[in-house]
C-alpha cells in the first residue's frame, strides 16, 4: 500500500513529475552521439538535433550558424522547462526549484562582479549570465565595492541573502576575494539546500542528499562523507597525488581518482565527477514521488548541453580526434 506521504506527493506533484519524466524520455540516446559525431558542418549538426525532442529551436538563427548560437538556444529552451515547472508547482516544490536555482544566481553574481572589475561593460555580461540565475537587480552589482555593499543594495531581497551571514565584510572586492566569497556562498547554499531536503524526509531525502553531499566536496561544506576528518587533510593538501591518498581512505572516492589519466591522457578529474554525477542523477529516477526528479533531470540536461557543445566545437575547428570524449549518459 502507498504511503501517505507519497500519496500526498502525488496529489500536489504527480503532473509535474510525470511531465519531468518524460522530459527525460527525450534526452539524447547514444545512437543520436553516433550521428552527431559524424557531421561536417554546424549545419549537419543542426539538421540532426531537429530530428531529437529540440526540434527547430535553431530557426530563427541566421547564419553562420556557431557554437556560441546552439549554446544559447539550449540554455533557453531548457531553462523555458524550467519555468513551466516552476510556475505550476505547489509548496515545498516551489522552495526546492528556488534552492536550485541559486547555484545560477551565485555565478552570475560573481561573474558580474568580475566584469565590473576588468571594466567590461554590464550589458556585455548580462549576455553571458545563465538565464536560470537572473534576478531583477542584477544590473546593480557593480556598483558594490564591498561584500557589506553587495548584500546592502543588491541582494537583501534575493534568495541569496541567508547565504551573506558569513560573507559580510568591508575588504574590497578583488579578484581574490570575490573567489573567497564564491566559495563561502556555495557553501552556506549546499549546506541549507541539504538541510531543507534533509528535513523534507521520505524519498526526497535519501535521493537528493547523497547528491548534495557529492557536490563540490572541495568547498568543504559540513555535510559529505568526507566531513570532518577528509576535509581537514584535503585543506591541507597541496597537489593532486596528496588528495588521492586522501581519498584512498575513502572507498567511494578512490577509484574516481584512479580512474584519473596522466598527463599525456586519459580521463580528467573534472570528467570522472561528471560521470558520477551522471550516474547519480540517472539513478535518481528510479524512485518515484520525490522532488529529486525535477534536479536530476536539470543536471543531465546541462551534461548533455555540454556534449552538444563538445561535439560542435570540434566540428567547428575541424579537430576530431577527441570528438568522442563526452560523457554519456543514457
Amino acid at each position: 500500500m502507498m504511503e501517505s506521504a507519497e500519496l500526498f506527493f502525488n496529489v500536489d506533484h504527480g503532473y509535474l513529475e510525470g511531465l519531468v519524466r518524460g522530459c527525460k524520455a527525450g534526452l539524447l540516446t547514444q545512437q543520436d552521439y553516433i550521428n552527431l559525431v559524424q557531421c561536417e558542418t554546424l549545419e549537419d549538426l543542426k539538421v540532426h538535433l531537429q530530428t531529437t525532442d529540440y526540434g527547430n529551436f535553431l530557426a530563427n538563427q541566421t547564419n553562420p550558424l556557431t557554437v556560441s548560437k546552439i549554446d544559447t538556444e539550449m540554455r533557453k529552451k531548457l531553462c523555458g522547462e524550467f519555468e513551466y515547472f516552476r510556475n505550476h508547482s505547489l509548496e515545498p516544490l516551489s522552495t526546492f526549484f528556488t534552492y536550485m536555482t541559486c547555484s545560477y544566481m551565485i555565478d552570475n553574481v560573481i561573474l558580474l562582479m568580475n566584469g565590473a572589475l576588468q571594466k567590461k561593460s554590464v550589458k556585455e555580461i548580462l549576455g553571458k549570465c545563465h538565464p536560470l540565475g537572473r534576478f531583477t537587480e542584477m544590473e546593480a552589482v557593480n556598483i558594490a565595492e564591498t561584500p557589506s555593499d553587495l548584500f546592502n543594495a543588491v541582494l537583501v531581497e534575493t534568495p541569496l541573502a541567508p547565504f551573506f551571514q558569513d560573507c559580510m565584510s568591508e575588504k574590497a572586492l578583488d579578484e581574490l576575494n570575490i573567489e573567497m566569497l564564491r566559495n563561502k556562498l556555495y557553501k552556506s547554499y549546499l549546506e541549507a539546500f541539504y538541510k531543507f531536503c534533509k528535513n523534507y524526509g521520505d524519498v526526497t531525502a535519501e535521493v537528493m542528499c547523497p547528491i548534495l553531499e557529492e557536490d563540490r566536496e572541495a568547498l568543504y561544506p559540513t555535510c559529505g562523507k568526507l566531513y570532518p576528518e577528509g576535509l581537514r587533510l584535503l585543506a591541507q593538501a597541496e597537489d593532486f597525488e596528496q588528495m588521492k591518498r586522501v581519498a584512498d581512505h575513502y572507498g567511494v572516492y578512490k577509484p574516481l581518482f584512479e580512474a584519473v589519466g596522466d598527463s599525456s591522457g586519459g580521463k580528467s578529474l573534472e570528467d570522472v565527477f561528471y560521470e558520477r554525477e551522471v550516474k547519480m542523477n540517472v539513478l535518481a529516477f528510479n524512485r518515484q514521488f520525490h522532488c529529486g526528479v525535477f534536479y536530476a533531470y536539470t543536471k543531465l540536461k546541462e551534461q548533455e548541453m555540454r556534449n552538444v557543445v563538445w561535439i560542435a566545437e570540434c566540428i567547428s575547428q575541424r579537430h576530431r580526434t577527441k570528438i568522442n570524449s563526452y560523457i554519456p549518459i543514457l
